[in-house]
Formats: C-alpha cells, structure tokens, sequence
C-alpha cells in the first residue's frame, strides 16, 4: 500500500511511482522505435506516459510559494471543474537554458503561461537530445535547488539524480518530434501532479473509463487554440534548426544570468536534430461508423418486424 497524504502520495512514496512509469514508457519507447527509421511524436501514448513522468520529476517536492493555485491564462473554466494545483519553476530552467531557447519560448503565440513554458521547455529539451545535458546543469546549481525544493524532492536526492543521468542516456537512442506550441500546455494536467503527489492518485481511477479522452489531451498536436477566444489556428509545431546540425558542448555554452557553463559533452551520433513536422493528433483512434451500422440495424429490423 502506498502511504498517502492530505493533498496526494508521501513524497518518498511517490519517487518509486514516477521512476516506474519512466522507466517503463521510455523501454517500452526503445521497443518500438530503436529498430525504425521514424521518429517519436505526441501521438504515442508512450511518449506522453514519459513526458508526464519527467514533468512529475520536476515538480516532486517543490516549495508552496512555487504551486500556484491557477496558471494566469485566458482559458475559461466550467463552474463545476475543480482547479489543480499548478507548480511553476520556469526561472530555475531558465537558468540552465541558453538565451536564444528562453527567447523562442517565451514569444510563443499560443504558450503565455510559465506553466506552460515549463511544459514546452521540456518537450523541445527532449527534440534537441539535451535532456540529460539540461538536467546535469541543474543538478549542479545547488543553491537553486535549495530555493525551489523540499529535501525530500527527487531532484536533491544524490542517488536518485544519478540514477536520473545515466537512465536518460537511453534516450540517445529515439529522435523526438514532440508538439511544444500548443495552447493545451498552459496547465497542467492531472497526471503528473498525481505522480508527484500534489493530487491523490485515486482521482486517476476514471483513467479506466475515459483513459482516451485524457490521452486526447496529452497527445499535443499541430492544433493550437488560441486562449480565451474560439479561434484556431493550424500551425506547423516544431523547433526550426538546421536539419542534422551537431550539437556539441562548445556550441551549446550558455549565455545566462547563472556561472554554469555546459561542460558536459553530447554524443555527436545521438544530437541528429531533426525538423518538426505538424502532428495531428490521435483523436480518431476508431472510425466512426455509427450512423452506418445504426441504418444497418434498422433495416434487420424492419426485414424482421415485415416477415413477422
């Protein structure tokens, strides 16, 4: 049994959680991609398994003064839905973030939360092959870690953050192409803050019955709402650099308010970047043959009700 909390798991009981939804969404990810000359979109419910365990890896153990209570977007909200709580530390990956990234995401049409930057933020990470890199960095500014986590978090953890660096250079091994300008990033969705014990993982359980309407919502498209009004706008998501540019650490020093410099090197074979390509959601997983099958029906019917 898993010890729970008021607001969720024990924060040392969600760690084990958010490693074992990691580790088996980015194997099962190796299993169907290594061997294929295609890459990794927001279509895959394995992909987004993996984005929500590593969004719950930044969120696990963060300091009150860091959850808000609403993101601050447009997006209206129905009376009977009940707000989650909504984790920002957007500031602290700007910190280990170069300029011109923190630029390009701060001036996204569509994203205008930091929750939502933060959400993005780790999507085009995972496009550029630099997540590892980016988590190396952070684990080196300790002082910030200081400011943003509970000693229990997962990221002032030693081992755990070991444990972290060397199972994500598994990733070396996929190329993404994950959709990060969507507007559906400006807050957070449930499952991550269930993982990293901010929600009770019980209000998971309707996952069972509507595991696809979540999954809709978690698989971030080419299709971008604009907030607050019903316009919609088709873009075309992804990251526009030079198609298999090499990323090396001296390509990549940063330029940031922060005196960390990224030391660590990227295996050269593996930063094969990659253009995006606009994804379309995985929102018809069925065809829709109602109305066929029910003209269908009603015709046995009436052969039916005629020879009686």
């Amino acid at each position: 049994m898993l010890s729970v909390v008021e607001n969720g798991l024990d924060p040392r009981a969600a760690i084990p959680v958010i490693k074992k939804k990691l580790v088996g969404s980015v194997k099962a990810l190796q299993k169907q991609y290594v061997s294929l000359d295609t890459v990794v979109t927001s279509e895959d419910e394995d992909a987004n398994t993996m984005c929500s365990a590593l969004e719950a890896v930044f969120i696990h153990g963060l300091h009150a003064k860091h959850i808000r209570a609403e993101a601050g977007g447009k997006r209206k909200k129905s009376a009977h839905q009940k707000p989650l709580p909504q984790p920002v530390f957007w500031p602290l990956l700007k910190a280990v973030t170069h300029k011109h990234i923190i630029s390009e995401l701060e001036h996204l049409t569509f994203v205008n939360t930091d929750v939502g930057r933060c959400r993005a933020w780790l999507r085009l990470a995972l496009n550029d092959g630099l997540m590892e890199c980016y988590l190396k960095l952070l684990l080196q500014e300790q002082a910030r870690l200081c400011e943003y986590y509970q000693p229990t978090a997962l990221l002032r953890d030693a081992e755990e953050g070991e444990f972290l660096l060397s199972f994500l250079q598994g990733l070396t091994s996929l190329s993404f192409e994950l959709s990060y300008k969507s507007a559906i990033l400006n807050e957070w969705t449930l499952t991550p803050l269930a993982l990293s014990g901010l929600c009770p993982l019980s209000e998971l359980d309707p996952l069972s019955t509507s595991g696809a309407e979540l999954q809709r919502k978690e698989s971030l498209d080419s299709i971008s709402h604009s907030s607050g009004s019903e316009d919609i706008e088709v873009q075309h998501s992804g990251h526009k650099i030079r198609r298999n540019q090499k990323l090396t650490a001296s390509s990549l020093s940063l330029d940031t308010a922060s005196s960390s410099q990224l030391s660590c090197s990227l295996n050269s074979d593996s930063c094969l970047l990659q253009e995006n390509g606009s994804k379309s959601p995985d929102r018809c997983e069925e065809p829709m043959f109602y109305d066929s099958d029910l003209g269908t029906a009603n015709a046995e019917d009436s052969d039916r009700s005629l020879q009686e």
